[in-house]
């Protein structure tokens, strides 16, 4: 569901810019900024991450077995958003 939504929405995204020339060069502004900001974040959170790692991998395991008990609860979850709508 949310893999089918992503889709839609990056389409979606994708067919404005290209339509739109002016909407084009503010979306490319801001993605090139997000880039770098996501490049600075990164470079400077590696140490962190590095010790914080088992804890992660830890959390990361709960998340992961939650997510699958709520897909064996909800299979709605697993279906595309044009089935669900």
């Amino acid at each position: 569901l949310v893999s089918s939504a992503y889709g839609m929405v990056s389409t979606a995204y994708a067919t404005t810019k290209e339509s739109h020339p002016y909407v084009r060069s503010v979306c490319d502004a801001a993605e090139k900024g997000v880039k770098t900001l996501t490049a600075a974040a990164v470079s400077g959170a590696q140490p962190i991450l590095t010790k914080l790692e088992p804890q992660i991998s830890t959390a990361n395991e709960y998340a992961c077995k939650g997510l699958d008990k709520l897909e064996e609860k909800l299979p709605i979850l697993q279906q595309p958003t044009e089935k669900v709508v």
